[in-house]
């Protein structure tokens, strides 16, 4: 295994918790619309990353999964607590407040900062496609996803 996969092998370990808090979305088959209601943030919301993206400081990106980067795959969004719950596949849980969460046209946005790192995430209330991102020191990872209402 090369230097710079292993640097960032553990760089994407290190970050993991981003996704914990960047509540993603359901499953890769979740293609049926959504009711604007139900994505208003009243309610508890399932997301599951389905394509992620990878970048390191000098514009190396890597593409990939959730699992590939050892990151959640299912996360929660407990609309009542305000916090996202993520469980990992070998059976770690995170957990990560929301500080912002604000309703934006047809979009439902929401943020957090965690041990000096940031998160940002926008789900479409029609859709339900969501798009993510975390960042921190020399690392930046995009979530592409789904979610759906409890």
């Amino acid at each position: 295994m090369s230097i710079y996969k292993r640097r960032t092998k553990l760089r994407n370990r290190s970050f993991a918790w981003v996704f914990a808090a960047s509540a993603m979305v359901a499953t890769s088959f979740v293609s049926t619309a959504v009711s604007a209601g139900a994505m208003d943030g009243s309610k508890n919301i399932v997301c599951a990353a389905i394509d992620v993206v990878g970048c390191t400081e000098g514009g190396k990106c890597v593409e990939g999964t959730a699992g590939s980067f050892d990151l959640p795959e299912f996360m929660i969004l407990d609309a009542g607590k305000k916090v996202i719950r993520a469980a990992y596949e070998s059976g770690q849980k995170g957990e990560s407040p929301v500080k912002n969460m604000e309703l934006s046209g047809d979009h439902m946005v929401l943020q957090g900062v965690e041990n000096g790192r940031g998160w940002n995430m926008a789900i479409n209330t029609k859709t339900g496609r969501m798009s993510a991102s975390g960042v921190g020191n020399a690392v930046s990872f995009l979530v592409f996803g789904a979610c759906t209402a409890l």
